[in-house]
Formats: C-alpha cells, structure tokens, sequence
C-alpha cells in the first residue's frame, strides 16, 4: 500500500524534513542485495549511517509499481521480493520493506519487516501495508520507504522522495502505522485496533505492561516454526476484528504448514539416507559371506559392523515417528519406507543368528 493522495498527512509530534540527496552506487553494484550491502558497508560507518543510505538509495531508486497496487503474492519469499525488485528497480511496499530489511540485516543491523494497517486522512486504509523497524543507537525506529518514495495519483506513481516517515519514534509512529502483531508496536502499552481507529494513540498506563524488549530477545532466540506460533498467538489475543486479522492469520498457518512439511521431507529424506546406508553396509557382509569369509575379519569387526547397521535402522525409525507425529495438513506416506526397514531389521538379525551358529560349530 502506497500513499494515494498527493498531500502530506501530518504526525502530531513528528519532524517533517526534505529528503537527504540520493544515495549514488554504481549500476553495476546494484543488481543484488550483496553488492548493495557491500558498498555501503565499505562507504558508510555508522549503523545510523548505513541505515540512512539504504534508505535513501531505496526510495531514489525504487519506483512503485501502481499496476499491482492490490496484488499480493502470497507464495513469494523474502529472497524473490529482493531479487525482483531490484531486477525490475520496481514494486509494492512488500518489496520496499524486504530490501530495506535485507541490506540491514546484511549490514549487520538489527530489521524487521512489519506488516499492518495504516492511516491516511483520518481513515483506515482498507488493505494491509508494510513497512520496517531498525535497531541503532540502542533504540528500534520506524522507517515507511514506500511512502517515503512518492504517492499514487489518478492511478500512476508520482515519485516525490522526502525523509517523512525515516527514523520515527514508535510512540510518534503509532498513530499511522499498526501492526498485526503487538510486539512490533515497540511499545509497552500496545495499541489496540479500536484505539487505533478512534485516534486514541497515547500512553494508556492503566494497561497491563508489556516488556516488549524481553519478549523481542525471547523472539530472536526463537526458531522460525516458533516465531510464526507465538505472533499467532499475540494477534488473536489483541482485540483484533476477526475480518481484519483472518488473510493475517491465514497467510501465518501457511507459512506454518510449509515449515511443518519441509521438516518432515528432511526427516524422511534422513531416513532414506540411512536406510541406503544400511543396505550397502548389509550387501557387503554379503559379498564377505559369499566369497567364504575371506579376507578374514575378526569377530569384533563383524560385530562393529551389524551395530553400525542397527544405529542406522534405530536413526531411521526414529525420524519416521517423528513423521508420522507431524502436524502438518499434508502427511508423507511412510509404510513402504518402514516396511522396507522392518525388513532390512529382520535380515539383520537372521544373519546375526547365522553367524552365532557358526561359531559354535566351530567350537
């Protein structure tokens, strides 16, 4: 979501400054995010200063695509949004905040993606926006380069670059900006939709007190599978219109789901491998076997080499439950791959008690 009208909307307490002069780097390093974050990493110092640069460099240079003003791509990665966008030096605020994002992090700064709702002229636009949080100095600020790069007018783009919405305050930036997930609110006593709608944006102390420096470390330290839960679980505890929230959550339980899949695709993928192994490791008892037992190996290499076998069936077996205890919507398959395992297991132990019997034959 981009700004559709051609006036600025003024933030009680915000410092409205011209934008900085554009960021020059040369074409040639500015078809990925990695040599974009290289020179400003070998041009600028500064956490503030780098910060600065790539967002000035993002609105001089990004041009917002009006045609897909309503379109949202909801199987694209953070990695496509950059790749794209940058390619095309063109996109929606989806793609302004995954660069911004993306050079920060690679800058070595602190950056979160944000995703929301937003206020223009007093009303709540009826699409979500994103826009981004940066670490420095030790505080989070707000940065919205989209609105930062110009505004929509009659259906076209009109670039327009000011430094509005660069390094704002959460307490200044609430009242325009709200996001899903409470915690990026980067307030103690988060906003509510209702607050949001009504202007009522101030410090409600009379609230129970959120220590979102605390829950944001416990967020970092968090897996990507956990990170997804707990913003369901932050969202659907906020006071949020179910019809505002339900594309939010949806878009949450996806992301959830591919993860839930991608582990179990490891998991069996990890079973084969192992299974594979096993095999191989079985055959060439095989080969030992049936050339009469020559090269003699001792007893305890024969033994090493069935418990190597047995740790592999074990590993697999074990990864296979964890399949099959999946939460995942979709489920693999995974009787062909265990029936083949309680087979190899069943040969194993007939070959052990082969070898058992020879011994004492020998005694």
């Amino acid at each position: 979501m981009v700004r559709v009208l051609f006036f600025i909307v003024f933030l009680s307490g915000a410092q409205f400054t011209f934008a900085q002069p554009a960021v020059y780097i040369p074409a040639s390093q500015t078809n990925n995010a990695d040599d974009i974050a290289a020179f400003i990493n070998a041009h600028f110092h500064s956490d503030d200063e780098k910060i600065s640069a790539i967002y000035n460099w993002i609105t001089s240079n990004i041009k917002y695509d009006a045609d897909s003003i309503h379109y949202v791509i909801l199987d694209e990665d953070n990695e496509q949004r950059v790749s794209v966008a940058l390619r095309r030096k063109r996109g929606v605020c989806e793609n302004f905040a995954a660069i911004f994002n993306d050079l920060c992090r690679k800058s070595g700064i602190q950056s979160f993606a944000i995703e929301g709702y937003t206020r223009q002229t007093g009303s709540i636009d009826r699409t979500p926006h994103v826009w981004c949080a940066a670490f420095a100095d030790g505080n989070w600020n707000l940065y919205d380069p989209t609105w930062d790069a110009g505004y929509v007018r009659n259906g076209s783009f009109v670039e327009h670059r000011q430094n509005n919405y660069f390094k704002i305050s959460p307490r200044v930036f609430i009242q325009t900006h709200l996001p899903f997930d409470p915690l990026f609110q980067f307030l103690n006593y988060p906003v509510t939709y209702k607050e949001f709608v009504s202007g009522s944006s101030g410090e409600h102390t009379e609230k129970i007190y959120f220590n979102y420096k605390d829950s944001l470390d416990s967020f970092s330290k968090m897996s990507g599978m956990e990170q997804y839960l707990s913003s369901i679980n932050r969202i659907k505890n906020s006071k949020w219109p179910a019809s505002k929230i339900e594309t939010k959550l949806k878009r949450l339980q996806l992301e959830i789901e591919v993860r839930y899949q991608d582990r179990d695709i490891a998991l069996y993928d990890s079973s084969v491998a192992d299974y594979n192994h096993a095999i191989d490791l079985l055959n060439s008892f095989y080969t030992y076997k049936n050339n009469q037992f020559q090269p003699a190996k001792s007893n305890e290499e024969i033994h090493s080499l069935f418990e190597k076998i047995r740790k592999l069936v074990t590993d697999a077996n074990a990864n296979l439950k964890q399949v099959n205890l999946s939460k995942a919507t979709l489920t693999l398959n995974t009787g062909d791959l265990q029936q083949k395992l309680d087979d190899l297991f069943a040969n194993v132990k007939q070959q052990e008690s082969f070898l058992k019997n020879q011994v004492s034959q020998v005694k």
